[in-house]
């Protein structure tokens, strides 16, 4: 299990005056002395432990107001292995009616699918439905000759050296987008590799596209219902779905871009995102799916760990795997029209999930800041991206 952080000094609370308070409250209690001695230790720390929660949320809140060179429009989770620190919203959901955010509002998630479907895929795996040494010419067809030496391995970890086609593929529902696959597949039956398969690191939102074909192929199941089946429905994740732009979906936002510090309206369309990024979803449904991840709910630790063993890039299958502030964080960013989102987790258990709806939101930079607070450590007034929340060694 994960480990809890310490206590920084600027969340820490002064435990004698708490002390001397609830001795006052329990002086005439007609409890034996050890018990009376628990209740005033066990009072103590929760009253330590809300104002800790307490002053944290103040300094976030103060955060996300004066951010340069906009305030932060979303929602922001924190949780340590204790339980959720802070769940709160900031902004709009609907920017014309002025309709505010709440906690539980659905989101577009881009490449945070990439994650879950990884997950999926490493269960398919445990089952012995799908390989990770399997070739993706053993789903598709035609394959090009040159990938054949290209495994699911290669592929959810960004090592294939397939071109990344995927801005070629057009708009389309999901249901359409094995055909367009096999489209650009066709077109590309001749074309090489722009590297020999798992020698070199090339993030590309196709490698993910392949992905949930062969997971298609492999059960004869749609790749949103595989995803349920293994996933979604084993973690509680029921607000987790397939972000069908023209459906009426309760509780889902509006996206928004930034131009000139005001919110403007993109321009909806269908993304084609499918395995690489199609997933709309909340902040409390991306902690379950961590929390199931982490607590052994979804697949065996050696699986976990293959999952999240960094490789070129830094990446593993599904995950970055970096180091901030001292500390190893497992994490990865999503963007898509009109949403950005970010989450990591620490190795001594905090995980830090943002969600925006404005798609120049610069995710992973807000919650690294929103790590650097909880640990207690000084911001530049530079907003997002200031010098503590590089990566580190």
């Amino acid at each position: 299990m994960l480990r809890r952080a310490a206590p920084t000094r600027d969340n820490a609370c002064v435990m004698p005056s708490v002390l001397v308070v609830m001795h006052r409250m329990f002086r005439f209690a007609a409890l034996r002395r050890h018990a009376h001695r628990g209740a005033l230790i066990a009072l103590a720390i929760l009253a330590c432990s809300r104002a800790g929660a307490q002053d944290f949320a103040a300094r976030v809140a103060h955060y996300v107001q004066q951010r340069a060179p906009a305030p932060f429009n979303g929602v922001i989770l924190v949780a340590n292995s204790s339980g959720v620190v802070l769940h709160q919203a900031y902004g709009v959901a609907g920017a014309d009616l002025g309709v505010a955010l709440r906690p539980d509002h659905l989101f577009g998630i881009g490449s945070l699918t990439k994650p879950i479907t990884a997950a999926a895929v490493m269960r398919l795996v445990e089952r012995g439905a799908l390989r990770l040494t399997d070739s993706v010419c053993n789903f598709l067809t035609p394959c090009p000759a040159a990938w054949r030496s290209v495994t699911l391995a290669h592929v959810l970890g960004h090592t294939s050296g397939i071109p990344d086609y995927f801005g070629e593929l057009p708009a389309a529902p999901v249901d359409s987008t094995r055909a367009i696959i096999d489209r650009a597949a066709q077109r590309h039956l001749q074309d090489s590799l722009l590297s020999a398969p798992g020698t070199h690191y090339r993030y590309s939102n196709f490698n993910y596209v392949l992905v949930g074909y062969a997971m298609e192929v492999a059960t004869g199941q749609r790749w949103e219902s595989v995803l349920r089946a293994e996933i979604l429905g084993p973690a509680g994740m029921e607000d987790t779905r397939y972000d069908d732009v023209w459906a009426i979906i309760p509780g889902r936002v509006r996206g928004y871009t930034m131009e000139s510090g005001t919110l403007r309206h993109i321009r909806y369309r269908d993304h084609s995102a499918y395995a690489a990024g199609g997933l709309l979803s909340s902040a409390s449904d991306l902690l379950r799916f961590d929390r199931a991840l982490t607590g052994g709910a979804l697949m065996s630790d050696s699986s976990f760990r293959r999952m999240t063993t960094p490789g070129y890039g830094e990446y593993g299958l599904g995950w970055q795997i970096t180091r901030q502030f001292g500390r190893t964080v497992r994490n990865h960013t999503g963007g898509t029209n009109g949403f950005a989102s970010h989450l990591a987790t620490y190795d001594d258990g905090l995980t830090i999930i943002v969600l925006s709806n404005v798609e120049s939101e610069a995710a992973k930079a807000t919650a690294c800041d929103i790590a650097a607070l909880y640990h207690g450590l000084r911001l530049s007034e530079r907003g997002a991206g200031q010098p503590a929340c590089r990566r580190d060694a």
